[in-house]
């Protein structure tokens, strides 16, 4: 009883970190949330023709699905980086052109709810397959898409990254 008693007061006095309610703080890779696979929303790209669904996880069996969403990162028009996987010449591909996208493209990305926020590509990067800054929280609401590159080889990926340009507003049926 004295020890029980002794863990309470112990875990009482022990500050407690929390994250902050603004910012969502991203899942690891290997945590079960992303092997959900549960469709939560829909991404649109007019101009590379892409309308796909995106399911929640980034485990391989998700993206092999389609788009995915990390776990842990922002919603759509959420405070943050909502960053988004996906395959350029497997599977459904929907990420297959991303290259072709320039600054100033339209996305948007919708929530099962109807809550659909629109970006602006600002730039495309290529980095290495360690380089996990790209799943980084932002100050500011960003939207992170990204696929292995160059196309057929996972030596690097690609990296768009587009701003939040309008406030996300529901749209109905």
């Amino acid at each position: 009883m004295q020890v029980v008693v002794l863990a309470l007061i112990l875990s009482l006095m022990t500050p407690t970190v929390r994250p902050s309610l603004d910012v969502p703080v991203r899942a690891r890779v290997d945590s079960v949330t992303q092997q959900l696979g549960i469709v939560t929303g829909r991404i649109e790209i007019p101009a590379v023709g892409v309308d796909e669904v995106i399911r929640e996880g980034v485990d391989l069996s998700v993206i092999d699905q389609g788009v995915a969403h990390w776990s842990g990162t922002a919603d759509p028009g959420g405070a943050g980086n909502m960053v988004l996987a996906g395959h350029r010449t497997i599977h459904t591909a929907p990420f297959r052109n991303l290259d072709k996208l320039e600054p100033g493209d339209e996305i948007r990305v919708s929530r099962a709810d109807g809550v659909v926020a629109t970006y602006r590509v600002v730039e495309t990067l290529i980095v290495s397959p360690q380089d996990t800054s790209i799943v980084d929280p932002t100050d500011t609401p960003m939207l992170t898409l990204f696929a292995c590159h160059p196309k057929g080889s996972a030596k690097q990926r690609i990296v768009v990254r587009a701003e939040l340009v309008d406030a996300p507003v529901v749209m109905f049926p």
